[in-house]
């Protein structure tokens, strides 16, 4: 490759690399189970935030889930939490093949009742 091609071929790798979403871990226990937030998918309406998330588990759950990414909903006043949906997949970091895919949204939770949700809580509402 010429020096000629060398720059714009150097700049369109930083473009490709700043456009991925930046994944913040916001939670990690003692089984394995890390849970990342993408930091541009951060929405705002009211006390709510919505953000989406990927778990990451160190062993496999059932049909050989290794991750699922989450459409999660906070309530930041009322420190709540509930998944508006989510998708299943065979390798970490929601990548493989997709397992499936829930999008009936699931009951709020207190954050009492969901001690890890309370990463991404804290994330998404800036505690």
């Amino acid at each position: 490759m010429t020096s000629k091609h060398l720059l714009p071929t150097i700049l369109l790798m930083c473009v490709c690399v700043s456009s991925r979403a930046e994944l913040v871990k916001v939670f990690e226990n003692i089984r394995g189970t890390v849970v990342y937030a993408e930091s541009s998918s951060v929405s705002k309406n009211g006390d709510l935030r919505r953000v989406i998330e990927i778990q990451s588990y160190r062993e496999p759950g059932p049909r050989g889930m290794l991750s699922m990414k989450l459409l999660k909903e906070y309530n930041c006043t009322k420190e709540t939490s509930q998944i508006i949906s989510y998708s299943m997949y065979t390798e970490r970091m929601a990548k493989g093949s997709l397992i499936g895919q829930v999008n009936t949204p699931s009951p709020v939770d207190k954050l009492t009742q969901n001690p890890g949700g309370a990463g991404g809580w804290r994330y998404a509402c800036g505690k």
